[in-house]
C-alpha cells in the first residue's frame, strides 16, 4: 500500500494539474461570459430584469452613432493588423539568416515592455498641435510661432490609433516570426529554392512565408482580437464622437444610469461578433492568398525583380517597418522632457526650465500606483512562470495537443466582453476590489504570454542532459533542479520579464476586478490623460516605462552573470 500511494499520485498528477490550471485559467472567461449574455438578453433580477426580451439589443440598436462605431473598430483592427503582419514579415524576409536581425531585435524590442498606454501617450506629446515634432520644426522651418490649427492626435479615421498599435505590434511579430523561422529552418528552405532557380522574392513568398503564416495564425489573432477591442490606446488616440465599440461599452458600463447596463451587455455581445467577423475576414484572406501561392507554384512563377528595384524595395520596406517604432520612441522621448520639464513653452524645442514639478505635483498618488504596479506585476510574473513550469513538466504530448489550446481563449476574447461580466459576478459574490481576486485576473492574462515565451525553449531541451545526470544516480527533482532549471534559466527569466511587462500593461481587467478602487500606473495614466497636466503625465509615463525595463535589466543581469565563464568560449 506504500509503495501504491506514490505510484496513483504520479499517474494522477499528468491528468489533474493541467486541468486544475486550466480551470483556475477559464472559469473567469467563463462565467464573464455568461455574466454578460444574460444581461444582453434581458435578464438581470438585481436591476430588475425578470424576462428574457430583446429589448437590450433594441435599445443599443437605436444608440446614435452605433454604426460608425462599428466600422471604426473594424477599419482600425484590420488595418492596424494587417500592416504590422505585412511589415514583420518584410523584415523577416530582409533578416531571416543575417546577423542584422539580432540587431535590430535589441532596438525595437524594448516597445514590447512598454505599456500600449505609454505609446499612446507619447504619440500625443509628438503629434499635437503644439507636440514635439511641431516644436522641432519651428519657426525655422514652419513659421510658426503658436500651435498651428492642425488636430493629427485624435483624426477622424483612426489612423492616429493605427499608428500607435503598429509601433506595438509589429515588434511582437517580428520576435514571433523569428521563433517561428528558427523552428522551420528558414535559412535551410531559402537556400534549396535559390538552387532551384527561384529568385529571393519568389523564394521567400512561395516557399517559407506559407510556413511562417501557419505558425503565426495564434500570435496573428492575438494582435487582430485585442486591436478590435483596445480600449487605452483608443481613449488617447481615436476619435471619441464616436468612439470605437469598445470605448462605448465602456462608457455605458460607467454610466450611473443603471439602465444602461444592458445596453453595455448588449455592446459586449457585439464586441465578440466583431472579433469573430475580423478573424473570419482574415482566415478568407488567408486562404486566397494560400490559393494563389499554390496557382504560382503550379504556374512555376520565379517571381523575378532587377537588382536596382529591389534594393531600392529593400530600403523602402525597411523606412515603413521602422518608421512608426521611430515615432514612438520620439514620443516616448517627449514623455521623458515633459517628466523632467517646469517651464517648455511652445516653439521651443527643449524646456527653458528643468525641474521635478510633475513628480511633486503626482506626490504620493505615483508612489502609490507604482508600487501596486510592482508588487501586482511581480506577483502575478511569479504564479504564472510557477504555473508554467508545472504545466510544462506534468503535461505529456497528447495532453498538449488537446488541451493547451484552451489556455490562450483569454486573449482571443475582447477583455471588454467578458470582464463586463465577470465584475458582475465578482460582485455578487462580494470578491471584488480584493488583492487576491487582482491578482487572479492578472494571471488569466498573464499565464498565457508566459507560454508563448517559454514554451518552445522548454520543449527544445536537450534530454540527453538529463538522461546523464540520470545515469549518474540522480532523481527527478535533482534532475530537473541541477540540471533542466539552471540550462534554461535565460528563457526563464525572459518569461517572468515578459509577464511582468504583461502585467504592467493591463488596464481593462485592473479597472473591472478591482472595481476601480485599486489603482496602478495604468489606470493612472488613463485618467490623467484626460486632462491632468503634462508634467504630472509625463511622470507617469517615465515611471511606466522605468519599471519594465528594470525587470527586463534584472533578467539581463542575472543571465550574464550565472553563464559569465562561457564568455571565455565566446558564447
Amino acid at each position: 500500500m506504500g509503495r501504491q500511494l506514490p505510484n496513483l499520485v504520479s499517474n494522477l498528477m499528468p491528468r489533474l494539474v493541467p486541468g486544475l490550471i486550466l480551470l483556475a485559467v477559464l472559469t473567469p472567461v467563463l462565467a464573464g461570459l455568461i455574466g454578460a449574455v444574460l444581461p444582453a438578453t434581458g435578464w438581470f433580477p438585481p436591476l430588475g430584469g425578470q424576462l428574457v426580451s430583446l429589448a437590450p439589443l433594441q435599445a443599443l440598436w437605436a444608440e446614435p452613432g452605433l454604426a460608425t462605431s462599428v466600422l471604426l473598430s473594424l477599419f482600425t483592427a484590420l488595418t492596424a493588423t494587417t500592416l504590422s503582419y505585412a511589415l514583420a514579415m518584410g523584415l523577416l524576409a530582409l533578416l531571416v539568416g543575417t546577423g542584422a536581425a539580432g540587431r535590430l531585435v535589441r532596438l525595437i524590442s524594448p516597445l514590447l515592455s512598454v505599456p500600449h498606454i505609454t505609446v499612446a501617450v507619447g504619440f500625443l506629446f509628438l503629434l499635437q498641435p503644439s507636440g514635439w515634432l511641431a516644436r522641432l520644426v519651428s519657426p525655422w522651418a514652419t513659421g510658426w510661432d503658436r500651435p498651428p490649427p492642425v488636430n493629427l492626435v485624435p483624426d477622424e479615421a483612426g489612423w492616429a490609433l493605427i499608428i500607435g498599435m503598429v509601433a506595438k505590434e509589429v515588434p511582437f511579430l517580428l520576435l514571433m516570426g523569428l521563433s517561428a523561422a528558427s523552428q522551420i529552418d528558414a535559412r535551410r528552405l531559402l537556400d534549396e529554392a535559390r538552387l532551384l532557380g527561384r529568385g529571393p522574392l519568389a523564394a521567400w513568398a512561395l516557399v517559407v512565408q506559407p510556413q511562417l503564416g501557419r505558425r503565426l495564425v495564434l500570435p496573428v489573432m492575438i494582435v487582430l482580437v485585442f486591436s478590435v477591442s483596445v480600449v487605452d490606446m483608443a481613449l488617447v488616440l481615436a476619435p471619441l464622437t464616436p468612439a470605437p465599440l469598445a470605448v462605448r461599452i465602456l462608457t455605458w458600463f460607467r454610466d450611473p444610469d443603471l439602465s444602461f447596463q444592458f445596453i453595455a451587455a448588449a455592446g459586449a455581445v457585439l464586441q465578440i461578433g466583431l472579433a469573430v467577423c475580423c478573424c473570419l475576414v482574415w482566415a478568407a484572406a488567408a486562404a486566397v492568398w494560400a490559393r494563389a501561392v499554390r496557382l504560382a507554384c503550379a504556374g512555376g512563377w520565379r517571381l523575378s525583380v532587377p537588382r536596382v528595384a529591389g534594393r531600392a524595395g529593400h530600403g523602402l520596406l525597411l523606412v515603413f517597418a521602422v518608421l512608426p517604432c521611430v515615432l514612438a520612441a520620439l514620443g516616448l522621448a517627449s514623455s521623458l522632457i515633459w517628466a523632467f520639464a517646469d517651464i517648455w513653452r511652445f516653439p521651443d524645442a527643449l524646456p527653458s526650465r528643468w525641474g521635478f514639478r510633475g513628480w511633486a505635483l503626482g506626490g504620493d498618488g505615483l508612489v502609490r500606483a507604482a508600487l501596486t504596479s510592482a508588487a501586482l506585476g511581480l506577483s502575478a510574473a511569479a504564479v504564472s512562470v510557477i504555473a508554467a513550469l508545472i504545466w510544462l513538466e506534468t503535461t505529456s504530448f497528447a495532453t498538449v495537443r488537446r488541451t493547451e489550446g484552451m489556455m490562450y481563449l483569454p486573449l482571443l476574447i475582447p477583455q471588454i466582453a467578458f470582464l463586463f461580466g465577470l465584475q458582475i459576478l465578482l460582485i455578487w459574490l462580494g470578491m471584488d476590489g480584493r488583492p487576491l481576486t487582482l491578482l487572479w485576473v492578472h494571471v488569466v492574462f498573464v499565464f498565457p504570454y508566459v507560454m508563448l515565451s517559454l514554451g518552445p525553449s522548454w520543449r527544445r531541451f536537450d534530454v540527453r542532459f538529463a538522461d546523464v545526470a540520470a545515469s549518474l544516480g540522480a532523481g527527478p527533482w535533482r534532475r530537473f533542479w541541477a540540471v533542466k532549471l539552471p540550462i534554461l534559466l535565460i528563457p526563464l527569466l525572459t518569461a517572468f520579464a515578459v509577464g511582468f511587462a504583461v502585467s504592467q500593461a493591463l488596464y481593462l481587467p485592473t479597472v473591472f476586478a478591482s472595481n476601480g478602487r485599486v489603482a496602478t500606473l495604468t489606470t493612472e495614466a488613463v485618467t490623467l490623460a484626460s486632462g491632468a497636466g503634462r508634467q504630472t503625465l509625463g511622470a507617469a509615463s517615465a515611471l511606466q516605462m522605468a519599471l519594465p525595463l528594470m525587470v527586463f535589466l534584472g533578467a539581463d543581469f542575472i543571465g550574464r552573470i550565472r553563464f559569465r565563464r562561457f564568455s571565455w568560449f565566446g558564447v
